[in-house]
């Protein structure tokens, strides 16, 4: 998996896998339409697309600079998007004299539980729902910062923590902050830190890779959050193929003009976008203008308005 970058320090390929990520993030969050078969196969590799993705740009660092840096990057987004919430609640909350759904998102931003859990204990507390992510990566990424540098046993270690992660957030209990959530997907960052030095995969891989996933579809839910992955490895494989021909997909489309650089932007500013769509699907704002039969439609239009109208103050901001 090679760069194939158009603008310096980006590469575009992967911009681009980024926003067909977060874009079927925002499809799979409608709720409202009764039965959708396509957001199980979106579920069968969205999350872990993610994680790969944040692998493969994997590079070894000093342990507090790799603490400290993805703290910035990743657990103040958490916050401020957590607090942004919790404001806008607060301020409903002085309104409507209902103050339930502002504590419960107050003591959901301190667990940092993305879902309900199947586990023994803790299982059934408050939720933040799907900003679990970032406490989710800042755990996976700097625990595998501090895994041995050979390849092959950092390998082998990220497997055994993702059993053991699995195993124990699946069965026995919930630790605050999706700690086993993020420590049972590192071995999807894994993957992709080992991905970028693989030029070509063989045909018998895909063979296999592509009844995985027709089988984790059919027979399995995957859920990083929870955390679930009903048949395992066979799981891992299927999700890591779909994630493969995303980015195949994703460089055939850096040859579409106008398209590529809508969905190169997208990428680049997933991260706004994730947060201002966690604003609105907590707070509910396109449910305000929408009904059953557009939902999925109204749910694009706020974080990419929101990203693109704070991107432009952002810069503005800059430039003075």
């Amino acid at each position: 998996m090679k760069n194939t970058s158009i603008v310096v320090g980006r590469n575009i390929t992967i911009d681009i896998a980024k926003s067909i990520g977060i874009l079927l993030m925002i499809v799979g969050h409608c709720w409202e339409i009764p039965y959708m078969p396509y957001r199980h196969i979106i579920f069968t590799f969205h999350m872990p697309l993610f994680f790969i993705i944040s692998g493969y740009f994997f590079k070894n660092k000093d342990v507090k600079v790799s603490l400290v840096n993805d703290a910035k990057h990743l657990l103040i987004p958490y916050f401020v998007t957590s607090l942004s919430i919790i404001l806008i609640l607060l301020i409903r909350a002085v309104f409507d004299g209902d103050y339930t759904q502002f504590i419960y998102y107050l003591k959901a931003t301190f667990l940092g539980s993305g879902s309900k859990h199947p586990c023994i204990f803790f299982s059934n507390i408050p939720n933040i729902g799907a900003l679990w992510f970032f406490p989710a990566l800042y755990i996976c990424k700097n625990v595998y910062n501090i895994l041995p540098k050979n390849k092959k046993i950092r390998f082998i270690y990220s497997f055994i923590i993702y059993m053991c992660a699995y195993l124990l957030g699946r069965y026995v209990l919930f630790i605050p902050f999706s700690v086993l959530s993020g420590l049972s997907a590192i071995i999807f960052y894994a993957i992709g830190d080992n991905l970028k030095e693989c030029n070509r995969i063989s045909k018998y891989y895909w063979i296999i890779g592509i009844i995985c996933w027709i089988l984790s579809f059919k027979y399995s839910r995957i859920s990083l959050v929870q955390p679930i992955m009903d048949l395992y490895i066979i799981d891992i494989i299927g999700a890591t193929t779909a994630s493969i021909l995303i980015y195949i997909i994703s460089k055939k489309l850096t040859g579409l003009n106008y398209l590529s650089k809508f969905l190169f932007w997208v990428g680049k500013n997933s991260m706004y976008i994730l947060c201002f769509h966690l604003i609105d699907l907590n707070i509910g704002i396109s449910s305000l203008i929408c009904n059953n039969n557009n939902v999925i439609l109204s749910l694009l239009p706020f974080p990419l308005i929101s990203t693109y109208l704070f991107e432009k103050i952002k810069t503005q901001i800059k430039n003075k």
